[in-house]
This record gives structure tokens, sequence and C-alpha cells, in this order.
């Protein structure tokens, strides 16, 4: 069975500050979702950023599916490859409509004027299809400026399934939303787990929202100082010395046992 993401000794480095150091991951094929987890300045956004393209390591290799090393590829072969990024702030076209916007990001920018009548209503059918299970089917038509923040988010998540990814990365998809927008969240990526076949690997601050995501069995890894500091489930991390005295805190812990 083929490794679906190999890092090995990555090490990125912007002006003599390390952030990230000799890093190894290793994601399996059949994993769905993985959270990276660890403080502020702990790697985890410049790991996304290697992943995709945006930043040069000094060292190592990112074996994408057994074989492709990303390094060294564009943003916008990696892409292509199936590596796809949501970033922390939703990034919608707020004066078109929320079906526009999916049409827009399935790379289709002359869909309704270029394509035959029977691919259109097969790309539509794949629009409506993403759309119903991010909860959004019912606002396609209207300007996705109008849409909470919570909806925003999720429109840009399907904006990206759409593109059907094999790796989705996700940095903090629910920053700023409300609890019950939150919890809606989680719903939705239960979703996409049982009806797609993309792997997700999210980085998160929330940890009431990571054990809700954790608990289903997904794996956590926890970054500091650009290395990972402890992997494995959600019960095993909270309860490693070492996350507790560089991230958690115990009386965090404690508290929210």
């Amino acid at each position: 069975m083929k490794t679906l993401l190999y890092v090995d000794g990555l090490t990125v480095s912007f002006d003599g500050f390390v952030a990230l150091r000799n890093l190894n991951l290793l994601v399996e094929p059949g994993e769905r979702i993985r959270l990276l987890i660890g403080p502020n300045g702990a790697g985890k956004t410049t790991l996304f950023d290697a992943l995709t393209g945006q930043v040069t390591p000094v060292s190592g290799r990112v074996l994408f599916q057994d074989h492709v090393n990303l390094l060294g590829l564009t943003e916008h072969a990696i892409a292509n490859r199936g590596v796809i990024r949501k970033f922390q702030t939703p990034s919608v076209f707020p004066d078109h409509t929320v079906f526009e916007n999916m049409v827009l990001s399935s790379g289709h920018k002359r869909f309704l004027a270029t394509v035959t009548a029977r691919a259109a209503s097969l790309e539509t059918d794949r629009i409506a299809e993403v759309l119903e299970q991010v909860g959004l089917r019912a606002h396609a038509a209207l300007p996705a400026g109008t849409l909470s923040h919570g909806q925003k988010q999720w429109l840009e998540i399907a904006m990206l399934l759409v593109q059907s990814p094999t790796l989705l990365l996700l940095d903090e998809p629910v920053a700023g939303m409300t609890r019950a927008e939150k919890d809606r969240t989680v719903a939705l990526l239960d979703a996409i787990v049982e009806q797609s076949t993309c792997t997700i690997m999210l980085i998160e601050h929330d940890m009431q929202f990571v054990r809700q995501i954790a608990g289903r069995g997904h794996q956590v890894t926890v970054l500091h100082e650009g290395a990972v500091l402890s992997e494995g489930s959600i019960d095993r991390v909270q309860a490693d010395e070492r996350v507790i005295e560089a991230y958690l805190g115990r009386g965090k812990v404690t508290a929210e046992a």
C-alpha cells in the first residue's frame, strides 16, 4: 500500500530562524483526518506552506503518494496533483452567488458560455452535491457576501471539495465561528470523511473542537519548536508530560478533562 504523505527531515529557515527543524511526518492512505496542534510558532502553518510550495525548505523531502517529491514544484503543479489548501480567512467572491463561486473554483471560468449542455448538467450536479454536503444548497442563488462567517468558511471548503482533492489542508477552519457553527463544522467534516475519499489535515487551536474530531478515532500530531513533539490519540497526547509543559498547561488540562 502506498504512503499518502511522507515528510522526511524537513527543515525551513527564515534569516537564521529555524521554523521547521528536521521534521518527520507520515500519513497513511487510509487515514481520513490528521489534526495538527501546538503553540504559536510551533511550525504548523510553515509546514502547510512547505507542502504547497509557498516556501523553499533548506533540506528534506516531501513524498506524496510514495513517489512524487513536492519540493521544487510550483504551487499550481502541487494543486494539480491533488494537494489543496484552505487558509485561515475565507477567500470567496462576495459579489458573486454561492453557485458562481463554486463554478469559478472548479476552474471553468467561462463555464456557462463554453461547455456543452450535457457537461454543464454534469458540473451543476456535482456542485449541487457538494453544496448539499456542506449545508449551503439552499443558499446557491445568494451573493456570497451575505453569508455568515461560518457559512463563508463552509463555502470555501466546498470550493475546494469540488476540485476533488486527494489531500485537503485546512488552516484553523473554525477560527471566528460561534459554538453552534463549530459543532456544524464537526458534522460537515464527518460527512466529508463518509462521502469522499480525500484525506484532511487540519490545524486548530480550539481544543474542544480538536477533542470532538479526534474523539472519532483520528490521530493528533503535536508540533513544538519546528519538530514533532508527540503523536497518537487525543488521550495519549493530552497525557504526555512534554505536551502539558509545552502547550496545554497543567491547569488547562485539569479544567477541561
